[in-house]
């Protein structure tokens, strides 16, 4: 169930239509290009482009946090307090004058291989980054881009006998969905990451 809600959240936050205050990188200027990039430059214009709130949440994804962390652009500002190699402390401090107080590494993988077909497993979040105001304490009149919206002591399973073929099957029924309040929360910094 968590794969599915982390999904359906991946594919909205991504989606350009979604989230209009968007840019996309290509080429030389894609994070994954050492040599040429500036992730620090394109989080500055990304970080003053935000509309009504300021973003604190950085999201990307496991293998491009890897190769973020050894971009020499990030190395170049830790070189006079970090001579070994950088974590994820030290890439927080390089983002927290710009307001931002976490990074989420989205690590969750699923098959996307259609039914009856190869398995085609990927991971959910790829390529793109996600700038986010991420309240502290969601709740009523709490600014947030988005949130889940589920009818409480909603989710029923059940377990039902099926005929043709005979089998028993875990039924699982939840009354749920997925509200984007704020698209001016999020800056989406589509193909940062060359895939």
């Amino acid at each position: 169930m968590e794969l599915i809600d982390e999904k359906a959240m991946t594919d909205m936050v991504t989606n350009t239509s979604i989230v209009t205050n968007n840019t996309t990188l290509s080429g030389q200027s894609q994070w994954s290009d050492l040599e040429h990039s500036n992730p620090v430059k394109d989080i500055t214009a990304a970080v003053n482009s935000a509309l009504f709130v300021d973003f604190n949440t950085l999201v990307l994804g496991r293998n491009d946090y890897n190769v973020l962390i050894n971009h020499p652009e990030i190395r170049d500002y830790l070189k006079w307090t970090k001579s070994g190699p950088v974590g994820y402390q030290d890439l927080l401090g390089v983002f927290a004058p710009f307001g931002f107080k976490q990074i989420l590494i989205g690590k969750a993988k699923a098959n996307l291989g259609k039914e009856g077909l190869a398995d085609d497993i990927q991971r959910l979040w790829s390529g793109d980054v996600l700038l986010a105001y991420v309240t502290d304490r969601p709740g009523r009149k709490q600014i947030n881009g988005g949130y889940k919206f589920q009818l409480e002591n909603s989710r029923e399973v059940t377990k039902e006998y099926i005929n043709n073929p005979p089998k028993t099957e875990i039924v699982v029924r939840d009354y749920y969905n997925y509200q984007l309040l704020l698209p001016e929360a999020y800056y989406l910094i589509k193909n940062a990451f060359a895939s």
